[in-house]
């Protein structure tokens, strides 16, 4: 199979690099790089929040002070390629897309989140699917970290989806499970979209093609 993996940044660097997490992810591809072709999108997590946050209090542009987070999802990008002896690129996704072996990436454009890079790639690859490793399980009825009564979506369309949480995104750095814009890109373009929480062994479980705990969006 043909994968995008869009790896939350809140799972590579939480407050700190979570280096038990990154050497199980980077075991778990390494064995399946040969059975699938994966692309690998890093988010900005902590260390970009640091610097978007900080820069207003100098007065920094909004447009500027994204483009810090951006440098932090290459940051991440190429830490995490030298750990899987793959290949880091800051190319347009489209062209990212079209590259062969296993890439990672980050960040690409101001106004951009790294499921919008995630989902380019996707469609460029023609990919059969996008897998979103964020820090929840999945999608809920209700943010989890405020509702104990939240409960976990197994299955869902993209218009539920919308439903959920509209078309746009409202505002840049804005925390999404899988973000509006790179949705309308998978709605139109028919890729699948799971969304799993850091669990490796249920990530493999995905890989497997057997049952997870997660959401599937389509």
């Amino acid at each position: 199979m043909k994968i995008v993996i869009s790896l939350g940044g809140s799972v590579i660097v939480p407050k700190e690099i979570d280096v038990k997490f990154i050497k199980e992810f980077a075991k778990l591809i390494k064995k399946y790089k040969k059975k699938h072709r994966f692309s690998i999108v890093c988010g900005g997590g902590y260390t970009a929040r640091i610097y978007t946050r900080k820069a207003k209090d100098f007065g920094i542009s909004t447009k500027k002070a994204h483009e810090l987070g951006i440098d932090a999802t290459h940051l991440n990008a190429k830490f995490l390629a030298m750990v899987l002896n793959a290949k880091f690129s800051k190319e347009h996704p489209n062209e990212i897309g079209k590259m062969k072996g296993l890439i990672v990436s980050g960040g690409y454009k101001p106004g951009w989140t790294t499921d919008t890079d995630a989902a380019l790639i996707a469609k460029s690859m023609k990919a059969d699917v996008l897998i979103n490793i964020t820090d929840v399980k999945g999608v809920y009825t209700k943010d989890p970290d405020k509702y104990k009564d939240a409960k976990l979506i197994r299955k869902m369309d993209w218009l539920e989806f919308e439903k959920m949480f509209g078309k746009k995104i409202k505002g840049a750095g804005k925390h999404y499970v899988f973000d509006p814009l790179a949705a309308q890109i998978c709605k139109k373009e028919n890729i699948k979209v799971i969304v799993i929480g850091k669990d490796i062994k249920n990530l493999k479980n995905v890989l497997n093609n057997k049952e997870f705990i997660g959401t599937v969006i389509e």
